[in-house]
């Protein structure tokens, strides 16, 4: 009678009862510090770095120049490149252009002197084939006379042909011909600023350099890491939930984050996120006998603008699952 007089409406002491009804339900989980935006920026191209243009913990700006590599033979195909364009442009501009003024009148002159050259021409043809025909000249002489009006036949039709085509301009072919030449050159320029642009490492967004992973002079591979560059004002936790616990944890629930490296500190987040897949869990405990391979699932917590930890650093996450959590 007295053990019951002393016990709770379950059966638990009073004492009990108290302590449970104010430790909040809670999931316990080891979580990582992680930008929103984290990239590891390589070599696109084999080479030698010349220039490093910036220091770990530097805040650089979307399209920044971060990393230069030795780019002479890019630079001379670029050279190259824009020659030919301007080649290209320019004989497009002239083709469609048309003849000039002055073109056109030099075309007539040479067409009326070749004309009159005709004339004179025909004139001792009709003169000697009378005297050949007498047998005052000899044939020889004759030949000489025939052939040079003949001569004179093939200019003035050649410089008629040459005037009509300067009045009429380009003809349609050619001008597709030389606009076709001209894209090409374009696009050979394209290509070969692209490759050009291959030695250049640039920021791909807002961010923080968190990590040089080489230094100048060293020749690289393809592929080979040279910084690494994130967010940090977007910072959250990513948290792996055990799977006995994946169905106590929702988005909005109040969560608390502490880290070993920082006693005393803590702060306060939300889950913002639970992903839908399980998977393997990456983040070893600190204690050897806790057990490390079973299936985990993923949340993100938030963190506040002021928060001090780096990014990567392990932290402990309680997640308060309970009711006005």
């Amino acid at each position: 009678m007295f053990l019951s007089s002393c016990s709770g409406p379950e059966g638990r002491a009073p004492d009990d009862a108290n302590a449970a009804a104010a430790t909040p339900p809670s999931v316990f989980a080891y979580g990582v510090v992680e930008a929103r935006r984290h990239s590891t920026l390589s070599a696109r191209m084999p080479g030698k770095i010349e220039r490093i243009l910036v220091r770990e913990g530097e805040r650089v700006r979307k399209g920044q120049e971060l990393v230069r590599f030795e780019a002479g033979p890019q630079e001379a195909r670029v050279a190259a490149a824009r020659a030919a364009v301007a080649v290209a442009r320019a004989e497009l501009a002239r083709a469609e252009a048309g003849a000039r003024p002055q073109e056109v009148a030099a075309a007539g002159a040479a067409l009326a002197a070749a004309q009159a050259r005709l004339e004179k021409a025909a004139a001792d043809r009709d003169r000697y084939r009378d005297l050949f025909d007498r047998r005052l000249v000899s044939r020889s002489e004759w030949e000489r006379v025939r052939l040079a009006w003949a001569t004179a036949q093939a200019e003035a039709r050649a410089a008629a042909e040459r005037l009509a085509l300067l009045r009429e301009g380009t003809r349609k072919e050619t001008l597709a011909l030389l606009r076709r030449r001209l894209r090409l050159a374009r696009a050979r320029l394209r290509e070969a600023e692209a490759m050009r642009a291959e030695t250049r490492i640039v920021a791909p967004y807002d961010g923080v350099v968190t990590r040089k992973h080489r230094e100048e002079g060293e020749a690289l591979d393809i592929g080979l890491p040279v910084l690494d560059i994130a967010t940090v004002r977007d910072r959250y936790v990513r948290a792996e939930i055990d799977e006995t616990d994946v169905g106590k944890v929702r988005v909005g629930q109040r969560a608390r984050v502490t880290a070993d490296g920082f006693p005393g500190l803590a702060f306060e987040g939300r889950v913002v996120d639970v992903k839908v897949q399980m998977g393997p869990k990456r983040i070893l405990p600190t204690d050897p006998g806790r057990m490390v391979d079973y299936r985990v699932l993923d949340v993100e917590v938030s963190l506040p603008e002021g928060c001090p930890f780096p990014l990567r650093l392990p932290v402990n996450v309680r997640i308060f699952t309970g009711e006005g959590g």
